[in-house]
Formats: C-alpha cells, sequence, structure tokens
C-alpha cells in the first residue's frame, strides 16, 4: 500500500462510533406540531438543494474531465468558474481570499507544508474520510507522495482560509487498487473517482 494511503488508518479506527444521548422534557401538542412541520419544509427544502447539486456537480466535473456522480457540497459556483489542472483533475474555489492584504499572502507550492481539513466522498455520495469530524486536520509536505496525487495537486495556489472542491479521476486517487482489507470489503472500491471538499487551515515553507 502506498505511503499516501497511511492517512485513511485513522478513518478505519473510528467507524464505529458511539452517539451521545441527550433527554428533553416533553414538548406541548401544539409546539410538537410546529416542530414537526418545521422539520417537514426543512426535509423538502434539503431534497431539493440535493437534486440541484447533483446536476451542477455533473456539470463541473464532465467540464474538468472528472464524472463523479454527486457534487459534494452545496455550491452557488458555475461551471465556468471550474478550473482545469489536467485531464482528470479539476476544481472550484469556493472561498477565496481577496481582500487588500490577498496579494501579500503565500499561496501553497511544491514543497510547502500544509495543515487542511477536509470531507472526502466517492462517486455515490458517501463519505469515507473526514477530518472536520474526526477533529484532526491532517499535515503533509505537498509533493512528497504523503496523500492521494489529485489532493496533491489540487491544493496547489490555495491560501489559508480559502476552501476549493476537488474532483479525480479514480488514477489521481487510489486508482486499481482502492482501499480495501481483506475479508472487510473496501473503504474506497477500485477504479473509483472522487471528491474532497478541502480547507486550507496554514501553509509554510520547507525549511530547507
Amino acid at each position: 500500500m502506498r505511503s499516501w494511503i497511511a492517512p485513511l488508518s485513522v478513518v478505519l479506527a473510528t467507524m464505529v462510533e458511539v452517539s451521545s444521548a441527550f433527554t428533553l422534557n416533553p414538548l406541548p401538542a401544539n409546539r410538537r406540531q410546529s416542530r414537526s412541520a418545521s422539520c417537514a419544509l426543512r426535509m423538502s427544502l434539503d431534497q431539493e438543494l440535493s437534486r440541484r447539486t447533483l446536476l451542477q456537480g455533473l456539470a463541473v466535473a464532465a467540464a474538468g474531465g472528472a464524472l463523479p456522480a454527486f457534487a459534494a457540497e452545496k455550491t452557488s459556483k458555475k461551471v465556468s468558474d471550474a478550473v482545469t489542472v489536467k485531464p482528470g483533475l479539476s476544481y472550484i474555489d469556493k472561498k477565496k481570499n481577496d481582500g487588500i492584504l490577498s496579494g501579500l499572502t503565500a499561496g501553497v507550492n511544491e514543497g510547502d507544508f500544509v495543515v487542511i481539513d477536509y470531507i472526502a466522498y466517492l462517486r455515490d455520495g458517501t463519505i469515507f474520510d473526514n477530518t472536520r469530524k474526526r477533529g484532526k486536520p491532517v499535515a503533509f509536505q505537498v509533493g512528497k507522495k504523503q496523500v492521494v496525487p489529485g489532493l496533491d495537486q489540487g491544493i496547489v495556489g490555495m491560501k489559508a482560509g480559502e476552501e476549493r472542491q476537488i474532483f479525480m479521476k479514480s488514477e489521481f486517487g487510489y486508482g486499481a487498487r482502492g482501499v480495501c482489507i481483506e475479508d472487510k470489503g473496501c473503504l474506497v472500491p477500485p477504479n473509483t473517482d472522487l471528491v474532497y471538499d478541502v480547507t486550507l487551515i496554514s501553509v509554510g515553507p520547507s525549511p530547507i
């Protein structure tokens, strides 16, 4: 298994979680009905947003050469906003630092040390890794094959605090091997396209 598969060992160790239990006082009937109606409306809106996100993600991915079956998170960006790094790898900047001092801030370059948070999805929308939920950002040196190639190359140019959605064909992810454990199934099936929603927390130059 390649070195950039290492961060997923944390995911495998945390696939079973214990949910916290909360005890609430019973609500009056009229408040229960109001809350029920509110939840129904929220579910309806979420479903509509999901359908829009699906169509938008397909169009953006196609423009960049990657073909995941969804867009990972809600975004107001257009297809024309997609940037192609190379065939099979593209991204959309969801949040840019474009203030007065942004020109003084360094973007990510090969060799830099970075700390990022991300949510990683399979082509069907299944989350297979989520550093935000774990509360443990990932630190690595760019260009040293410490993460999947699509993530390594897809964050170049980002500045601290920015958010980017990266679409990658399987060759920029885990390729034909996927991430599988004998008799345990596959966390990432072979030849699976991926989407990463990335937040760059910090970036610094190599000390050497």
